[in-house]
């Protein structure tokens, strides 16, 4: 039997020696001309406004919630998380002193169940819902926008495994407030290690800079 491995090294050699050749030239190694000009390209294929490349896809999720909770816009601590999410999604909740509660998952498409999540919006009025993507599939983007605007939740995106996923025609990234990508060497594009969050409010997008 033939062992499936999750992911593989997406990091050729002749990317390897590129690599040597430019740490050669002795650049800046941090926020250079070159990441600014990654966030420029990565908004402009994503769609959206701005792009914070940061160093994780997990740091990505926690700069997300403490932007919420520095400019005070949440409601309460009562932080929605998919049941099927990565440790790093309840992680950071966990890290703000915040109040996670775990949303059941569908079969469709691994994302949260729509008729649980609306009874926690009911019963529990959250504040935020961090709705997670897997392995490149999307929710049911216009019934988790409809159930956000009806019962006032800000949405967060995590579409750590799902760089280039369309819903309608529309790539994740440009739904709710924020959301978070991981560039790490296993996904669909790597920087070896990284992230990025994108976001079309510009309060929001200052806010990270500066975090």
């Amino acid at each position: 039997m033939n062992k499936i491995e999750l992911v593989k090294d997406t990091i050729t050699h002749e990317e390897i020696d590129e690599l040597i050749n430019w740490l050669k030239t002795y650049p800046r190694l941090t926020k250079g001309e070159l990441t600014k000009e990654f966030e420029t390209k990565w908004s402009k294929w994503i769609g959206c406004k701005h792009s914070v490349f940061v160093n994780s896809g997990s740091s990505a999720n926690l700069l997300m919630l403490y932007a919420l909770k520095f400019l005070n816009r949440l409601k309460n601590t009562k932080i929605c998380v998919p049941s099927l999410c990565w440790a790093t999604d309840l992680a950071p909740v966990l890290q703000l002193d915040l109040t996670p509660i775990l949303i059941d998952c569908n079969l469709e498409n691994l994302s949260v169940d729509l008729n649980h999540l609306e009874q926690i919006f009911i019963l529990e009025k959250p504040s935020c819902l961090l709705l997670v993507s897997v392995l490149g599939l999307s929710p049911e983007m216009n019934e988790i926008i409809s159930l956000c605007k009806k019962y006032d939740v800000i949405l967060l995106k995590d579409n750590c495994e799902s760089q280039g996923t369309q819903f309608e025609g529309v790539k994740l990234g440009n739904f709710g407030l924020m959301s978070s990508f991981s560039t790490y060497f296993g996904h669909t594009m790597s920087t070896i290690e990284g992230g990025v969050i994108t976001t079309n409010d510009e309060e929001i997008y200052h806010t990270l800079l500066q975090l």
